[in-house]
């Protein structure tokens, strides 16, 4: 009793007491002041934006205010981001941080990266923030179809800042640092896989493109690309470059079909048992590091280049692009059809008429030619 200030004299008996309705009104007058201490608490505890809890973890009340930027390194706990948010004052306390995590089952979703974040949150909100893909701060990056690799990195580089020359380095120098295969001898040409990126602010030029070869390495996984490739007696760095001249030259309707003249013209019985000229314009046009859809005759033949395909029987040396999984899989799958000639007659509207006939061929030559009249650029 003494412990909450009532004291008792040696007169006093605890089987009797003298005066028990006082000692009745001081039990009131304890209980009251307690509560009025405990009030007290609450308040100056709410002033500050915290929740009294009573032995259990301390927290901010609601979604907090301002803006402060967190990072979270790759291999932390959930308890270690917990120290981390509440170092930047985002959270009361890592306890209230890890109780939050514990309830919540897409806790550990939370990535490593940048997040941008309020102070004085509530645990919960804290997390419910960090779980939205909008809070993590990225580089987005749109790399399209049958873009070539110097395409790629400008593309690359307005997206992150990072230096032309730096990427070109890391694209073309060192394939087993950014996970190519052997057999594309260091040079990423094709395999800067085309797709949409978020990418954590501040990587390196080697995590970059890293990150774009194994998007390449998830899609080729997904056709089958080295089993596939053996079926059809090739190879699958020739895949790639075969993918890469369907993305160029066809329209996605077309793929298996222009897929199909690519194979009738490399195959030797087709020439009389002479490997045959590819003969397609867009070769030229990368040797050239230009999109012309009308080549004139001396560019077609005077540009001194092995991807020249009117010069040189077969496959280019490497891919002329990055081809999408679209374009791999019709390389690996080609229609049924003895067609050796196609011509896009319509620009616009990308349709291509195909046939095995030579004099059908300069017809559809000269269906082009009428559009081009009627279409002047």
């Amino acid at each position: 009793m003494s412990d909450l200030g009532l004291p008792m004299t040696p007169e006093d008996s605890p089987v009797a007491p003298k005066r028990p309705w006082r000692r009745g009104r001081s039990w009131v007058a304890v209980v009251l002041s307690i509560s009025v201490l405990v009030v007290i608490g609450l308040g100056v505890r709410a002033a500050i934006g915290l929740i009294p809890s009573f032995g259990d973890a301390e927290d901010y009340v609601g979604d907090g205010s301002g803006s402060v930027e967190v990072e979270v390194v790759a291999g932390q706990s959930l308890s270690e981001i917990g120290q981390t948010l509440k170092e930047a004052g985002v959270v009361a306390s890592v306890e209230a941080w890890v109780d939050a995590t514990q309830a919540n089952s897409r806790s550990g979703s939370i990535a490593p990266g940048r997040y941008a974040m309020r102070t004085g949150m509530s645990a919960q909100s804290a997390l419910v923030l960090m779980l939205e893909p909008s809070t993590r701060i990225t580089d987005k990056l749109l790399l399209r179809e049958g873009l070539r690799l110097w395409e790629s990195v400008g593309v690359i580089n307005d997206s992150t800042g990072l230096s032309k020359a730096r990427l070109t380095k890391v694209a073309t120098t060192n394939g087993t640092a950014i996970g190519l295969p052997r057999y594309a001898r260091d040079n990423a040409e094709g395999f800067l896989f085309p797709a949409t990126y978020e990418l954590p602010k501040d990587l390196t030029a080697t995590e970059v493109i890293s990150t774009l070869v194994a998007r390449w390495e998830d899609a080729a996984g997904e056709v089958n690309l080295t089993a596939n490739a053996k079926k059809i007696g090739r190879t699958p760095y020739e895949i790639m470059i075969i993918a890469s001249l369907i993305q160029a030259e066809g329209h996605p309707d077309d793929f298996a079909k222009v897929s199909r003249v690519i194979y009738n013209r490399l195959d030797p019985d087709t020439w009389g048992g002479t490997a045959g000229f590819l003969q397609m314009d867009a070769t030229v046009n990368y040797a050239l590091k230009s999109s012309e859809i009308n080549l004139t005759t001396e560019q077609l033949t005077g540009t001194k280049s092995r991807f020249n395909t009117y010069l040189h029987v077969g496959l280019p040396p490497t891919p002329i692009n990055s081809p999408g999984q679209a374009a791999m899989e019709a390389a690996l799958n080609p229609a049924d059809g003895p067609w050796l000639y196609y011509v896009t007659v319509n620009p616009d509207s990308g349709q291509t008429k195909f046939t095995d006939d030579y004099d059908e061929f300069l017809g559809f030559r000269n269906e082009l030619s009428e559009w081009y009249k009627s279409n002047p650029q």
